[in-house]
């Protein structure tokens, strides 16, 4: 059942994804998306969605559980689909299991934890996240109803969601106690991080993990088939303009959408004494044999390693 499950998700989910990333992308809107602020694009949207929302309440078609649309600022689709796509992944290819203690960082409007609530029976999640309506919305939807799914602020500074952090992400220190995890999850985060913060990140990752334990992270991965095909103009997002260690389709924001080389990132998981298990190649890239949308890193941080 779990295995029909997301291979229907991978079917309509990521297609639908490719095609709105693709379109976003590229063309006339990419140009109006690089030089318009963030905040505009979704001051101009929020009546729109406000609407949706609206005509969702009085059809009795909403839920307590999902976030309305005007507060998704993620605005990726599919929240509820999507949270048991991952559920399934977490289950199967990283064990978890309903006692285990998860962090999520960068946990957005509560996507991953959402389906959580039913599977963590004596366990616990916490998560973090730098833009204070999603926090909010969390505590007061799930935490209100699951105490042991706690969500706080990381005050980190992003260009477009949170201008005013005090923290650099490069000096962020996970508010939590060394070898403290299970699983560790980072759903979209290191696609918007630069190359000098990922590696901070990595090094938090593998301090708050057990030994043992396990981190699964998303990316957009250009291996050499990803690179053909944006050679091509077939990806969804096209990886034009090489950084210092990656790439982005965005110079002037380049945290829009960055993108990796896996020859690159595995030394960088091993230093800090994390073990990529396998690496599952995403849809976005247009490949035909694929996991989920974006390309995902399982790995286990070695045992006998505290910190």
């Amino acid at each position: 059942m779990a295995n029909e499950l997301v291979t229907r998700i991978k079917d309509d989910g990521s297609r639908e994804l490719i095609a709105r990333e693709y379109w976003r992308s590229h063309g006339t809107l990419r140009v109006i998306r690089r030089y318009t602020p963030f905040w505009l694009r979704r001051a101009l949207r929020t009546p729109y969605l406000f609407a949706l929302d609206s005509v969702d309440l009085v059809l009795g078609r909403r839920s307590d559980m999902v976030p309305p649309r005007y507060l998704n600022y993620a605005d990726s689709g599919g929240y509820t689909e999507q949270g048991k796509e991952f559920l399934v992944y977490y289950k199967q290819r990283c064990g978890l299991q309903p006692h285990h203690r998860v962090l999520d960082v960068g946990s957005g409007i509560g996507r991953m934890a959402v389906p959580m609530t039913g599977y963590l029976t004596t366990g616990s999640y916490e998560g973090l996240d730098i833009v204070r309506s999603g926090i909010r919305w969390c505590q007061h939807h799930i935490s209100n109803k699951y105490p042991r799914f706690r969500f706080q602020i990381a005050d980190i500074y992003n260009k477009q969601y949170n201008p005013r952090g005090k923290y650099k992400p490069g000096e962020y220190r996970f508010p939590f106690s060394d070898a403290e995890f299970d699983l560790t999850i980072m759903i979209s985060l290191f696609t918007h991080m630069l190359t000098s913060d990922l590696d901070h990140y990595l090094s938090e990752v593998s301090r708050v993990l057990k030994p043992g334990a396990k981190c699964l992270i998303t990316y957009f991965l250009l291996d050499d088939e990803a690179k053909r095909r944006v050679a091509a103009g077939t990806a969804a997002v096209p990886f034009d303009h090489k950084l210092e260690g990656c790439w982005t389709s965005d110079p002037v924001t380049p945290e829009t959408a960055v993108g990796y080389d896996p020859a690159m990132l595995v030394p960088l998981y091993q230093k800090h004494s994390l073990v990529p298990d396998a690496i599952h190649y995403g849809a976005w890239s247009g490949r035909s044999d694929y996991l989920s949308y974006q390309d995902i890193i399982i790995a286990t941080k070695r045992s006998g390693v505290l910190t």
